[in-house]
């Protein structure tokens, strides 16, 4: 699965987890005004019959808190993990493309650069645009090595090695390209777990069924 569509999972999950609380707030709402009314007729003495409403705005307002609370939590420790990552991706792009100046010319690479501000989505597309950005700067450097150490055989160049130093730049670009996309690969893999976990956990439960 591509980085943008676990993302997109991710951003529908958290959609479905805001519906959730909607849902318990309108029913706070209505607990709240049936309280309210019914303290109001004291002839007829019916905020006696309140404490069990009042029980159950406790019950749901514990909900609410702990819903937001949880989807806070998602919210900013996900953000950050994304951007994190989105700056080294994108200071390994840049020195890849110093390199790939260095002994490749023709169009210039442009590197996605990420924005603090910018949401989840936006810095999903630019690092992958960033990761497919440096994974074409590779092939072409290994393209261009494989062509020069065929000219330095045909051409008698003792430049014996050149080929290998080239190459090693790309297995070390290799290793770093790797890493990145496994941190951000497990990042999404682990939040649309937790959100999905959060969602089957709210449809499942019985006391919320009970108080909603």
């Amino acid at each position: 699965m591509v980085l943008n569509d676990k993302i997109m999972i991710i951003e529908n999950n958290i959609k479905k987890i805001n519906e959730i609380h909607d849902n318990i707030a309108r029913k706070t709402n209505e607990v709240n005004q049936k309280i309210e009314n019914f303290n109001k007729k004291k002839n007829l003495k019916l905020e006696d019959s309140t404490p069990f409403l009042v029980y159950q705005n406790k019950i749901l307002h514990n909900e609410l808190s702990y819903l937001n609370n949880n989807t806070q939590l998602i919210n900013t420790s996900l953000h950050a993990m994304i951007f994190t990552i989105s700056e080294n991706i994108t200071m390994m792009a840049l020195t890849v493309i110093t390199m790939y100046k260095d002994v490749i010319t023709g169009e210039n690479k442009l590197v996605k650069i990420s924005n603090k501000k910018d949401n989840n989505i936006k810095m999903v597309s630019d690092i992958s645009d960033n990761l497919d950005l440096i994974k074409c700067m590779v092939a072409d450097l290994r393209k261009y090595n494989n062509e020069l150490n065929e000219t330095i055989h045909k051409n008698n160049l003792h430049a014996n090695t050149l080929n290998e130093n080239i190459e090693f730049m790309c297995g070390h670009i290799d290793l770093e390209y790797n890493k990145h996309m496994n941190d951000i690969d497990k990042t999404l893999d682990y939040f649309i777990n937790y959100t999905t976990k959060m969602i089957e956990q709210n449809e499942n439960m019985i006391l919320l069924k009970f108080v909603v």
